[in-house]
This record gives structure tokens, C-alpha cells and sequence, in this order.
């Protein structure tokens, strides 16, 4: 047995200097050989089985094998939980990896059974960073706007905004990202109201943290004039369209919101007749590098 377990031990030190070496097929046939004699040499549960299954399933999701990469990442969750008494701290590892991976495969109603998971487990590891526990509550509530289940997302938007706020303050950057993640869930619901209110404590948040023509100042600036936009307040929407473009045109590589922020402009634009307008903000739109 202990040779076996020397064996082991030879296999995956060779496995990382492959992976350092950026040879990936060679380290999984190194990681296959390693995780068929952890399964032959060491208990369920054993720390250097799951060694052996973590690693061959992060090769797998290196080389894009991601079905394959979640098939092992079962089966160490499933070696995890043979262990006594439980490792609490492992299982909330494991279960926010497979709802990230089957998040990533579509596969959303699955991830969400793991992401509650990784938050029950949460609850009981101490001095867990509460920012761990507000990326899993926000990455919950995304995944179930993404499977249709926009309503159940609010309390996990809730209560990373209360984690944020309770450890941060009220006027932290991080909350401000929180807010504006809960105003535009608001918006998707019609709740213009509450998006409203806070999509300007998000702007006002940033506009005291960031210089002007920031990003997450343009962000903010978009996301509260589509608020007014969808309300019919189109003066209003039309200047905070106005300065968030005038932001992103300030920057070298635009995001995504660039784009979204110039469609919705130029929409708003031909709602009031002023289609050439439209026309010519979207060409210059087209002409930005990076755009």
C-alpha cells in the first residue's frame, strides 16, 4: 500500500510539471493513471481520491471536455459527502464549482440545486469571507433569472445586498454594484419605482467613488435612463442616454453596455421622429475601435 501511495504521489508531481509545461494531453493521461490508483489504494472520502478527481476534471475544462470535467467533479462531490464527520467547507467548494460548471453547460434548474447547496453549506463554515457568500447569492440570483424563475432570484439579491451593506456600509463601491444588480432585476420586473430609487443611490454611490466618464459611472448613467425610457420620460432618459455614451466615447474599449446604450438612444431617438439622428449616432457607434 505504501508503495502504491509513493506511486501516486510520483504520478501527480509529474502531472504538474506537464500542466506548468502546458501540455495537457500528456497531464491527462498522467491524471488518469494517478486517479486509477487512488481508486484502487485509498478509501472513499480520502482527501487524495478527490485530489486525483479534481485534477483530471480541471483538465478536462482546460481543454473545453466540460461534460467530462462535471462527471468527475460529481464524483468527488459524491466522495465529499462520504466523508465523517462532514467537511463543510469542502462540500460548499464543490457545489459552487458544479453550479458555476453546470451554469456554464445551460444545464440552470441543476445548477441552481447546487448553488442552494453551496449556500446551506456556507451557512456552516466559519469565518467564511462574506464576500464568498454575496458572489454565490448574486450568481444564484442570475442563474435563476436565466432558467425563467425571475421572481424566486429577489431574496438572493436581498440578501447579498444585506451582507454587502452590513459589512461594507451603505456607500461602499461593491454595494453599488449589488444595487445596480437588483434595479436592473426591478427593471426586467416593471418595478420602475424601486429600480429607480436605487439605480441613483448606485450613481450617486459611484459618482463619489469614480472620476468622471468612469465606466460603472456609464453603466449607472445607462441603466437608470433606460428606467425613464421604459417609463416614458424620455427628456430625462435622453440626457442620462446622452452622458453615458459621452463616457464610453471617452474610452478606448468600450464594454458591451457601449453598444446596448447606443441601441437604446437610438430607439428612443425614432420614437420621437429624429431617425436620422439614430442613424448617424449608430454609424459613429460602428466606426469606434473596439466597439
Amino acid at each position: 500500500m505504501k508503495g502504491e501511495q509513493r506511486l501516486w504521489q510520483v504520478l501527480i508531481d509529474k502531472l504538474e510539471m506537464l500542466r506548468a509545461a502546458r501540455q495537457p494531453t500528456e497531464a491527462l493521461r498522467v491524471a488518469q493513471s494517478a486517479l486509477e490508483l487512488a481508486k484502487r489504494s485509498f478509501p472513499r472520502g480520502d482527501a487524495r481520491l478527490v485530489e486525483s478527481l479534481d485534477t483530471i476534471a480541471a483538465l478536462h475544462e482546460e481543454v473545453g471536455e466540460l461534460e467530462k470535467a462535471k462527471a468527475s467533479y460529481v464524483e468527488a462531490d459524491a466522495a465529499i459527502e462520504q466523508r465523517s464527520p462532514p467537511d463543510q467547507a469542502a462540500l460548499f467548494r464543490s457545489a459552487r464549482r458544479l453550479a458555476r460548471l453546470c451554469d456554464q453547460l445551460g444545464a440552470h434548474d441543476e445548477a441552481i440545486a447546487f448553488f442552494e447547496r453551496a449556500i446551506a453549506a456556507a451557512n456552516q463554515v466559519p469565518a467564511l469571507p462574506f464576500a464568498d457568500m454575496g458572489t454565490l447569492l448574486n450568481n444564484a440570483a442570475l442563474t435563476f433569472r436565466k432558467a425563467g424563475r425571475a421572481k424566486a432570484a429577489e431574496p438572493y439579491y436581498l440578501h447579498a445586498r444585506q451582507l454587502y451593506e452590513q459589512h461594507l456600509g451603505p456607500d461602499h463601491v461593491d454595494v453599488a454594484a449589488i444595487l445596480n444588480n437588483l434595479a436592473v432585476f426591478y427593471t426586467n420586473e416593471r418595478r420602475f419605482t424601486e429600480a429607480e430609487h436605487l439605480h441613483q443611490r448606485a450613481l450617486t454611490i459611484r459618482e463619489k467613488s469614480f472620476p468622471p466618464g468612469h465606466a460603472e459611472i456609464a453603466q449607472s448613467q445607462g441603466n437608470l435612463a433606460v428606467v425613464y425610457h421604459s417609463r416614458g420620460d424620455y427628456e430625462r432618459a435622453a440626457v442620462l442616454y446622452q452622458a453615458s455614451i459621452a463616457s464610453w466615447d471617452g474610452n478606448p474599449q468600450p464594454s458591451a453596455d457601449y453598444g446596448i446604450m447606443v441601441a437604446n438612444y437610438a430607439d428612443l431617438l425614432r420614437s420621437l421622429g429624429r431617425q436620422s439622428e439614430a442613424a448617424i449616432l449608430e454609424e459613429r457607434a460602428r466606426r469606434k475601435p473596439g466597439a
